[in-house]
Formats: C-alpha cells, sequence, structure tokens
C-alpha cells in the first residue's frame, strides 16, 4: 500500500511538473502560436489569443479568443476550454476532441454579393508554406451562453438582429460535414426561442437544416416582405426545413398564430390560422416562387372601404407568387353571415374577387350606414353579390361588383304601396351605382328601368322607367338632404310632363321645393288615374287635352301653405258631352287661399267666363265661385244632347255666384239670373207639355222672345219666383223649384195676346181665342221630375166668360 502511494504521489509530481513545463513553456511559447497559425490558415481570419493554458481537468484554457475579419470582429469569447489526447503532442499532433466557447460574440454578415461572411470558414485556401512541425485536429465545437448578431447587407435597408444565449454543438462529421444543434432567444416584445439543427456539407456548399421558433416577431423581419414591408406584426409559431446549395434555397414551412396582424393603410387583420408552403429563393436572382395552402380558424378584418369590419372570418385558401382562391370562406359582413368565393388571380394587377349571396333584408341598413342612402324602407328577396377589389395608384383598395337580384320586394320611403317582384343585374362600386334593364311590378303595373347613381355623397342620378301606362327620364343630383331635378320629364298614357327645379329635405318636418315645370293631361287619362277615388269622373264624359305651365314653391308637408301658380290652357275640352271652343285658366294658391282668378270658355258662340276661391285653412274647406256666360247659341248646343232632333233655339245668358262646401252639396248656396231671347224652347221637357196645353196649332214655331228669371239655390233646391216666358202668343209668368233630386214643382200663370191669336182654326184655337179676349187664360201646376215632368190645368172661369161676350156682344167703349 505505501509502495502504491508513492507510485501515485511520483506521477502526480511529474504530471504536476509536466504542466508547469507546458504552461511556462511549450504553450506560451509554441503551442500558443501554433494555435493561432493553424486557425488563422484553416479559416483565413485574423486571429489573437491573449493567454493559453493547461488545465489537468479543463484541458487547454484559450483565454480572449478574437477573430477578425478587415477589422470587423467576426467571433470573439472571453475563454475556450479544449480537452486535449496529451500523447499525440509527442508525436507533433493535436487533436483537440471538442472546445467549448463560454460566453462567446459571433458576427454573422450576408453581404451584398449575397454570399456570407463565415462561408469560407473551414475552407480557406492557404498558400503553400513550410509544413509546420505540428498539426491540429478540433473535432467538436460547443458554445454556451453565446450571442451572434446577424446583419443583412442585401436589403434596401440593411437588417440586423440579435441572437442571445446561444448554444451550439458544432462537430466535423467524415468525410467532410459540420454538423450542428443550436438553441437561442431573439430580444423582442415576446421572448422567441429558436431551435435548430443540420449539417453543412464543406465540399459541396450544401446546408441542410432544420429549425422551430415560437413567439417568432414576424414585424422584426418585414424587410424581406418587398412591397408588402409593414403588413404583417405579431407572434407566430414557425417550423421549416430549408436546403441551400448551389445558391438556390428551397424551403418547407409550417406556421401557425393565434393573433398575426395585417395592417395596410387603413385596413387591418388580426387571424388565427395554420399555414403551409413550399418555396424556392434563387439567392442571386432574388427570384422568389413558392405555393401553399392556409386555413385560417379565425380573422376579424378592420377597416374595409365602404363595406366596413368584416368578423369571424373562416376557411381554407390556397395560394403561390400569382395567386390565391378559396372557395369556402365564410364570414359576417354589414352584420349578416356569408358564405363566400374569394380569390386574386395575379398579384401583379392584384384584383380581388368575392361572390356570395345575400338576403337582401339587409339592404336598408348596409344602404344607410355605408352609402348615406336612406330611401328604402324594407326589403325582401335573394341576390348573388359579386365584388372586386383592387388597389389604386396610392395604394388604397377600390372595389366594384355586381349583384343579380332574384324576386326582390322594397317599400320606399313616403311610398304606400310597394316595389314587387324585382328582377335585374344592379353594378356598384365605392362611388356609385347603374342599372339597366331591371324589371319590377308597382301597383299591379310592369316596369322596365335603366339608369346611375355617381357619388353617394353628392349623388348624381340618372333614370328611366317605362312601362304600358308611364315612362319617365330624369337627371337629378342629391347633396345630402337636397335634391337638384336638372331634368324630370315623362308621360303617363298619352299626357306627357316635364319639371325641374330643387326640394330641400334637410329638415323632414319641411320639405321645402321649388319647382317649375310644364304639364299636358289628356283628359280621358284622369278618369283612368283617379276613378277609384273619384267615380264620378267617368259620368261626366271628359275628353280633350289640357296645357299647363306652373310653378311650385313652399313646405311641401303643409302643402296648403305652398305658392302654387298656373296657368291652363285647352284648344278643346269636352265634359257631359258638350264642347268648348277654347278654354284657359289661371290659378293660384298662397297662404292657404286656392283661388281661380280668371275662367275662359268658347261656348257654342258664346263665352263663359268665371272665377272662385276655396279656404284650405277651413277643414270644410268653403269655396266661392262666380260664373257668367254671354251668347251662347242653343240650336248649336241642344246638337251635343240628347235633344239634337228637338226645335230648341235661342240665344243664352246668365251669372251665377254660388258658395259651399265640396262634401255636402246640401250646403251649396247661391244666386244668379239667366236669360234666352229671340228663341224656340217649347220642346224643352219642361215646356213641352205647357205648350200643348195652351196652343192647338203647332208649337214649334211659336217664339219665345224672352226667357228669364232670377233665381236662388238652398237646401237642395233651385228656385225662382219670377220665372217669364214671352212669346207672340202667351205670356207665362210663376214660381218654379228643383230640386237636386230632380224633382220639379211650380205654378205658371198664363195671359194670352188677343191680337195675335188666329182668326179661324180648330175649337181649341177658338177657345183660346175667346180666353185671350179676357186677359188671364189660367193656370198650369208642374210637379214630377226634370225628365218627367206633370203638369194640370186650371181655367180663369171668370176671364173665360168675360171673353165670350166680347166676342158675341162687342167690347164695351172705353
Amino acid at each position: 500500500m505505501k509502495k502504491f502511494l508513492i507510485i501515485v504521489l511520483i506521477f502526480l509530481l511529474i504530471l504536476t511538473g509536466i504542466t508547469i513545463y507546458l504552461n511556462q513553456v511549450i504553450l506560451p511559447q509554441k503551442i500558443k502560436s501554433i494555435i493561432i497559425e493553424s486557425l488563422e490558415k484553416q479559416t483565413g481570419k485574423d486571429v489573437s489569443l491573449k493567454s493559453l493554458q493547461f488545465n489537468l481537468f479543463k484541458g487547454l484554457i484559450l483565454r480572449d479568443l478574437v477573430m477578425t475579419d478587415n477589422q470587423n470582429v467576426i467571433l470573439s469569447t472571453r475563454q475556450v476550454n479544449c480537452s486535449i489526447f496529451i500523447w499525440p503532442i509527442f508525436k507533433k499532433q493535436i487533436i483537440i476532441p471538442s472546445i467549448t466557447f463560454k460566453t462567446p460574440y459571433i458576427y454573422l454578415e450576408r453581404k451584398e454579393d449575397n454570399t456570407f461572411n463565415l462561408e469560407g470558414l473551414f475552407t480557406a485556401q492557404k498558400p503553400p508554406e513550410k509544413k509546420s512541425d505540428f498539426s491540429v485536429v478540433v473535432l467538436k465545437v460547443n458554445i454556451e451562453n453565446g450571442e451572434v448578431v446577424f446583419q443583412d447587407n442585401t436589403l434596401n435597408l440593411k437588417l440586423r438582429k440579435e441572437i442571445k444565449n446561444i448554444k451550439l454543438g458544432l462537430h466535423l462529421s467524415l468525410p467532410a460535414s459540420v454538423k450542428f444543434n443550436f438553441k437561442g432567444e431573439i430580444p423582442s416584445s415576446l421572448l422567441a426561442t429558436l431551435v435548430s439543427t443540420g449539417e453543412y456539407k464543406i465540399l459541396s456548399k450544401e446546408l441542410i437544416c432544420d429549425f422551430e421558433v415560437n413567439n417568432l416577431p414576424i414585424q422584426d423581419f418585414k424587410a424581406y416582405y418587398g412591397d408588402l414591408g409593414g403588413l404583417a406584426s405579431g407572434p407566430v409559431y414557425l417550423y421549416g426545413h430549408i436546403n441551400l446549395k448551389d445558391k438556390l434555397l428551397k424551403s418547407e414551412i409550417k406556421l401557425r398564430s393565434e393573433n398575426l396582424i395585417l395592417e395596410k393603410d387603413k385596413l387591418s387583420a388580426k387571424l388565427t390560422l395554420n399555414f403551409e408552403a413550399n418555396a424556392d429563393y434563387e439567392v442571386e436572382s432574388k427570384k422568389l416562387s413558392f405555393k401553399g395552402a392556409c386555413d385560417i380558424l379565425h380573422a376579424d378584418i378592420l377597416g374595409v372601404p365602404t363595406l366596413g369590419d368584416v368578423k369571424n372570418l373562416r376557411g381554407k385558401f390556397a395560394f403561390n407568387q400569382k395567386s390565391l382562391v378559396s372557395d369556402s370562406l365564410k364570414a359576417e359582413l354589414l352584420g349578416k353571415q356569408f358564405e363566400v368565393t374569394l380569390g386574386i388571380k395575379d398579384f401583379k394587377t392584384p384584383v380581388l374577387s368575392i361572390e356570395t349571396g345575400l338576403e337582401l333584408n339587409s339592404l336598408p341598413n348596409i344602404l344607410k350606414e355605408k352609402f348615406n342612402f336612406n330611401y328604402i324602407n324594407s326589403a325582401s328577396g335573394k341576390a348573388v353579390l359579386n365584388i372586386k377589389a383592387r388597389p389604386d395608384k396610392t395604394g388604397a383598395w377600390s372595389f366594384q361588383g355586381s349583384m343579380d337580384i332574384i324576386g326582390a320586394n322594397l317599400k320606399i320611403e313616403k311610398q304606400d304601396f310597394p316595389v314587387e317582384n324585382i328582377y335585374g343585374k344592379l353594378g356598384f362600386s365605392q362611388n356609385g351605382l347603374n342599372w339597366e334593364e331591371a324589371k319590377f311590378r308597382f301597383r299591379g303595373v310592369d316596369y322596365e328601368s335603366g339608369g346611375s347613381l355617381v357619388d353617394f355623397n353628392a349623388a348624381d342620378i340618372k333614370l328611366t322607367l317605362d312601362s304600358s301606362e308611364l315612362s319617365i327620364t330624369s337627371n337629378f343630383k342629391l347633396t345630402g338632404k337636397k335634391i337638384k331635378i336638372d331634368q324630370f320629364k315623362g308621360k303617363y298614357l298619352s299626357s306627357p310632363f316635364s319639371a325641374q327645379g330643387e326640394i330641400d329635405n334637410t329638415d323632414p318636418s319641411k320639405v321645402m321645393a321649388d319647382l317649375k315645370g310644364k304639364l299636358t293631361i289628356e283628359i280621358s287619362n284622369l278618369s283612368k288615374l283617379f276613378d277609384k277615388k273619384y267615380p264620378f269622373l267617368n259620368e261626366m264624359k271628359l275628353s280633350g287635352s289640357l296645357e299647363s305651365d306652373f310653378s311650385l314653391t313652399g313646405n311641401l308637408n303643409d302643402f296648403k301653405n305652398c305658392y302654387l301658380k298656373s296657368h291652363i290652357r285647352s284648344d278643346k275640352l269636352s265634359f257631359y258631352g258638350l264642347n268648348t271652343q277654347g278654354a284657359s285658366l289661371d290659378f293660384f294658391q298662397d297662404q292657404r287661399i286656392a283661388k281661380v282668378s280668371k275662367l275662359k270658355l268658347g261656348f257654342y258662340d258664346g263665352t263663359i267666363e268665371g272665377s272662385g276661391s276655396m279656404d284650405l285653412d277651413n277643414p270644410k274647406f268653403l269655396y266661392h265661385a262666380a260664373l257668367k256666360a254671354d251668347g251662347v247659341k242653343l240650336e248649336k248646343l241642344k246638337n251635343d244632347t240628347k235633344a239634337k232632333n228637338k226645335n230648341i233655339s235661342g240665344t243664352f245668358s246668365g251669372n251665377l255666384k254660388i258658395s259651399g262646401e265640396p262634401a255636402d252639396l246640401g250646403k251649396l248656396s247661391g244666386s244668379g239670373r239667366f236669360t234666352v231671347i229671340e228663341g224656340k224652347l217649347w220642346e224643352l221637357n219642361l215646356l213641352e207639355g205647357v205648350g200643348k196645353l195652351i196652343f192647338a196649332k203647332d208649337m214649334r214655331n211659336i217664339n219665345i222672345s224672352e226667357c228669364s228669371a232670377d233665381f236662388q239655390i238652398k237646401d237642395k233646391y233651385i228656385f225662382t219666383d219670377s220665372l217669364k216666358l214671352k212669346s207672340n202668343v202667351a205670356d207665362l209668368a210663376g214660381p218654379i223649384k228643383l230640386g237636386f233630386d230632380q224633382s220639379i214643382e211650380g205654378s205658371l200663370d198664363i195671359d194670352i195676346i188677343s191680337d195675335m191669336v188666329p182668326v179661324s182654326g180648330t175649337l181649341k184655337d177658338f177657345t183660346t181665342a175667346v180666353a185671350g179676349q179676357g186677359g188671364k187664360f189660367g193656370t198650369i201646376k208642374l210637379s214630377g221630375t226634370i225628365k218627367e215632368p206633370r203638369h194640370s190645368f186650371k181655367p180663369a172661369v171668370g176671364n173665360l166668360i168675360k171673353g165670350l161676350t166680347d166676342v158675341f156682344f162687342g167690347k164695351p167703349d172705353q
């Protein structure tokens, strides 16, 4: 035992001596320079070493090792531990099974010529030199707690990144390759970790690498995105396999992110996705080609121009360097769920195509919120929506699209009837709308329409509308709540119209208008337009045409207070079968009073003139009117009536003043006077029976020199106490009362004019002559109706006896 201890002690003393000798003589004087020289030859870099020591347990210890390239430090470390085999030293060999770098600094640079500064680290060409006494072989390199600074000089803006807390295992592998294991951290707002394994084949200059990155701050590498720089931000998980050979980088990449943010101008998206791609990158030409697929689990896109936010986007799309396509994306847009077909065919001229179905019940809110268009209250039906979006010269995205509408229904603001069965194609962009050959039904009539709307903020609208009843061509501008009508013309049935002016809807309670226009009305069209509301128009048998110029100013919500002025004229007008020969009317409305200041009709060689007014402020619309007729020829008028075959003639004149309420004929009241001169009236229904009672001769030849009466209208009756008829045979006078129900009641006293009685004739002629001698012939009572009047005669007996006496005995001397 004692002998063993002595041997061990001697061995230790020898080792100590050897160590001292190595540290004092061999290492600092010979080995240090050999190491520096060998590293410089092997790497082609400048190498400096402060000190070199040997430790029985750690091997060689190198302190302050620095490797430089053109004065740039590419590698430095405070301490390097090198395990070493001792016995080959005596054979002039230094075999280093491993080198451990503690807290090293490595500078990795990608040069402008696309080469790396460490690319020739183990392959530097060494000039022929005198053979060294020693050779050095390094089998393995380890790095602990290292730092790498990477700088890429090939980009327009140089990229510089740091990787810290590096652990690297690097070892030679036969026949000529370097294999490595790498771990590190990339400082950022979220700590990114990097793990990589791979091999660099020295002779073929081929790099094979697998890597995995967690929490990679993708925005830190935006310099590599080219024109998409600044688009992406947020952490991603990245797995990849790369192969770099002959300056061609092939890669397979998988990416996963829960909060990836894409931003461009005012557009931003937050995504959760899985991404896979294969890419080839030619280092010298910087040409990139790739293809892959992305499965979006959830995404929100904010700030989409005009359309607004896209929420809960999900689905899968395929892509390559030229295009992007998806057939089954789903998203919430404008508050509705959509299934979308989406694609960009060519990124060089990027056009994003979107196709989806659309339920039109959301259309009013879309138009109101996104386009400031407030004139549709509700909608129903379906449509197919196609949208194409592209960036303009400034980089901002613009869009255009179309909507194929199928069986839609719309409820228009302030319109009681919906627009139904809409079919057509609507084109749109952020600047406006256009449509052609759109078909729909309104109030049971089929229409076809075309038009355009330019600029939603100050809309310029052109519209055409055609149907069997109505056609319209219009051009108007919407600026906020103001409508400027440049053109509005069209035709209802055979009645043309036109208008222009302005409407201001800024205050909905005061819709202010300033309009002017022209209107030609075929009177027969009025019956069709208003027959349900005013059935009596059909009974009036209206025909002819009216031409009107009008101007309207005021609040349309208080139409009674508007100022309205119109001049109406007609070359020919017919009502109840009666015809006019020219008509004109001046109408105006102001301060709730409507007035006809002048009415003039040419009427059967005569004229009818009139005026009137209506109090629109009164709930019963009280009115007053005055009419005057002059020179109306009854023989011409009767030709347009059922009495055309009767012997009726004369010249009619008269005047009438009335007042009342339109809704209550019982409140009609008035007064007037009429006169008929030099005519024949005995065949009128009212007088025909009277004439037969009086005259035995052909009464049609009995001329009425004058028929006149002052009359009044009250309590649904027209009555007079002074109807007078004068003829060359007899005079009639008395009261007459006509009811609005066509009833008749009256009493006419008959005076025979003796001088005019024929001297011969029938017994009835004789009786008439006898009665004439006595003055009053009798009284005729009238009853029944105007169409079927009844007459009864009551003779004046005293006058009849006196007449006989005068005939037989002669009249007494006066």
